[in-house]
């Protein structure tokens, strides 16, 4: 009978994918490639790597050299589902960012004062220590007088996640990937890896020609089947091929000022009594932006200053006046050490926008296909940006591969595997803009609880764009805008030090939001571990940091369980006579146990079988129901709640059948206790000859679900996704 459940799961393994030409581009003019990403950021770094990891060779081209992409930090926050990524499809990347990430003290906060060294008015610490069962993910105002930080970490028995959410900045952090994805580049077969990555060239034209392709550079003619854009939201692939953005481009003008503290500087900023943050609003009568700290210890840091064209414009920010504004709001301005601490690494303007593109096909072939902040763009409130499009990467990826491997395709050239990558992806960037944007507003009622109203600017702008004023030169309407500003601002300086009357009202607004829930958070539960691909299961845009609850329901990313793997050691015990255990998690268990950073292979639905005891009759009919929808190989995992029968389990399994059986222990019962997908709050008794099975995809989420009871006749059912 066990060969009877081998052979029947060999034979749902697909064969090798097809092979392709090697790339020896420094010899050809003309090359094939299955897929080409255009954009070395995140998104397409990480979709590189995860195709290596199924064996799918790909192009990645990239017009800016390595240095120019790792010279400004830009994104940093690394929410809940992206570090389970990381750390269960590309482990190699998340010990990396693990080590190279500042302390979690240096960044667990956010600051409000009138400047960083100066007086903080409000200090607010989120939960990123651990985040439990049904923890909001609102952070705690820091009370005058309270001894050390408050404790926000859980019992981590009941976890939403076995990952802490990360800060690193992009640079570094596409360092990482770039290393990961050369490294995985050379195994995949059929590809010698040389050309994976091309930077310093630009793509001139993506031309379509059926069902082929043709991506040309100044020295390349590359075939390939798909094209993934992911260079960004001026995405020029998009421009071209008829994509289009909904949603607002331009809510407002920034001015962003990257710049390195020195090691005195550094050293006086880890040193001062109330704690350096991640996001530090400073409320300046010089300046009003917000403090980004990258790294605390090597002074690298990014300001973000609102201004307003056309009566404001980028060339009015000189390096000498973003200088003093840098020192104004890090030091004062009257600090003894001032501007020769800080150092002016780049000036550059940028434009805050909420869109998404109607389509993530393009192209009359559909197969140009967006990804990352060429699908979307969103406020940086809340660190959605990145996140999204890392999670694009993992959606998109294993659907890439199948496509390529299956090598036919449905209505208008877009294979059936890949065409829920909009459906699915599109609706969750949608909802991650509109956090975004309510994120964004609530920065907007901190500034008016300082009296600083943000239709004030804008409203001063209508009125010197219409008559009378508009007959007004520019030049003297530009000084008056620009002198009405500066005049708002001149009551901030009450804030300086304690005691002024109109300080203090200012300090009493912000402290009274904050202590009421108010505020920007940094972490939403909800929106990182408990979105649905399931369309009927969208979030409500009620409360934003409310706590997520786990469910086993379709669409959803598989829980975090607790679990032990059973592995035996060479005799099949240990030496005191116990089997090898190994503590993990079911999420994402399948990449975890088929290791494709080390071998890549297809990509795999898993099949978890939630057993009381042990039946291989039911473990048959379980997995004939699994195979019969599913075109691609198929793994078992057989989860037990009884770890005697747990290890005699794994005692039976040859170490061939290993490959495709992995054998786990439910330490604490968690599984039993998920309620099931209908929400009737049915549990599964482990004492009863029910067999829970659970159909997940190679990207973590659940397919479909059955509970099989021992002698009935179980027939087979798919409502899957």
């Amino acid at each position: 009978m066990i060969m009877k459940f081998t052979n029947m799961l060999s034979k749902s393994i697909r064969l090798s994918p097809p092979t392709f030409p090697k790339r020896c581009l420094s010899h050809q003019a003309t090359t094939t490639s299955p897929v080409v990403i255009i954009g070395g950021g995140p998104t397409g770094l990480l979709l590189s790597i995860l195709l290596s990891q199924y064996n799918i060779p790909s192009t990645l081209i990239e017009r800016r050299t390595p240095e120019q992409i790792h010279m400004h930090p830009q994104a940093h926050y690394l929410n809940l589902r992206t570090m389970e990524i990381l750390k269960h499809h590309v482990p190699n990347v998340y010990k990396n960012v693990m080590e190279n990430m500042p302390p979690v003290e240096d960044w667990e906060g956010f600051t409000l004062g009138y400047s960083v060294l100066g007086r903080q008015i409000a200090r607010v610490v989120h939960p990123v220590r651990g985040i439990g069962v049904g923890q909001d993910g609102n952070g705690i105002l820091v009370q005058d007088g309270m001894a050390g930080e408050p404790i926000l970490s859980e019992d981590g028995s009941r976890r939403c996640s076995i990952c802490n959410p990360g800060h690193l900045a992009q640079n570094k952090f596409a360092s990482i990937l770039l290393d990961e994805a050369r490294r995985m580049s050379d195994l995949v077969d059929n590809g010698s890896g040389t050309f994976n990555i091309i930077h310093q060239e630009s793509v001139l034209s993506v031309e379509e020609d059926g069902s082929q392709l043709h991506i040309k550079t100044g020295s390349r003619d590359i075939r390939a089947r798909y094209v993934v854009a992911a260079e960004g939201s001026n995405s020029q692939t998009r421009k071209e091929h008829g994509g289009v953005l909904a949603g607002n481009p331009s809510m407002q003008h920034l001015i962003n000022v990257h710049f390195r503290t020195s090691e005195l500087l550094s050293k006086r900023l880890t040193e001062r009594k109330e704690k350096v943050g991640m996001l530090h609003f400073v409320f300046n009568r010089q300046v009003v932006g917000a403090f980004v700290c990258h790294d605390l210890d090597e002074g690298e840091w990014v300001l973000q200053i609102p201004y307003f064209p056309p009566f404001q414009e980028p060339t009015d920010f000189t390096v000498d006046r973003v200088r003093d504004m840098v020192t104004a709001g890090l030091v004062n301005h009257n600090d003894d050490n001032g501007m020769e601490d800080v150092e002016i690494l780049s000036v550059k303007p940028w434009t805050m926008s909420a869109t998404v593109a109607q389509s993530y096909f393009i192209g009359s072939s559909k197969r140009i296909i967006l990804a990352g902040d060429a699908a979307h763009a969103f406020p940086p409130a809340g660190g959605f940006g990145m996140n999204t499009g890392l999670q694009d990467a993992h959606n998109l990826a294993w659907r890439l591969a199948n496509a390529v491997q299956d090598g036919s395709s449905g209505e208008g050239g877009e294979s059936n595997m890949l065409q829920p990558y909009e459906t699915e992806r599109r609706p969750i960037a949608s909802q991650n803009a509109a956090l975004s944007v309510r994120n964004y507003n609530r920065t907007l009622d901190i500034a008016k609880a300082c009296y600083l109203n943000a239709d004030h600017p804008t409203l001063l702008k209508k009125v010197m764009e219409s008559p009378p004023m508009s007959f007004v030169p520019m030049a003297l309407r530009q000084h008056t805008f620009c002198t009405a500003v500066k005049t708002a601002m001149i009551p901030l300086a009450n804030l300086e030090s304690k005691g002024n009357l109109y300080g203090e009202n200012i300090v009493r607004n912000v402290r009274r939001i904050l202590e009421t829930g108010g505020g920007l958070p940094l972490v939403f539960p909800r929106y990182e571990l408990g979105f649905s691909y399931d369309p009927s299961q969208s979030l409500d845009d009620g409360d934003d940091t409310a706590g997520f609850y786990p469910k086993l329901a379709i669409g959803y990313r598989l829980p975090h369980v607790p679990v032990e793997r059973i592995v035996l050691g060479h005799d099949g015990h240990r030496h005191d006579g116990q089997t090898i255990g190994e503590v993990t998690t079911i999420t994402d268990i399948e990449s975890q146990t088929q290791q494709r950073w080390n071998r890549p292979a297809s990509p795999k639905y898993s099949v978890i079988i939630y057993c009381p005891y042990s039946s291989e009759t039911m473990r048959s009919k379980i997995m004939d129901w699994a195979a019969t929808p599913c075109d691609m190989p198929l793994s078992a995992v057989e989860l037990y709640a009884n770890r005697s029968i747990a290890t005699e389990r794994r005692r039976e399994i040859s170490d061939g059948e290993s490959e495709t059986i992995s054998v786990l222990f439910d330490m604490q019962d968690t599984f039993a206790k998920l309620v099931n997908g209908d929400g009737d709050q049915t549990i599964i008794d482990p004492e009863t000859k029910t067999f829970q099975a659970v159909m997940v995809r190679p990207d973590g989420h659940i397919a479909d679900i059955k509970c099989f009871i021992d002698g009935t006749n179980n027939k087979a059912s798919h409502v899957t996704i």
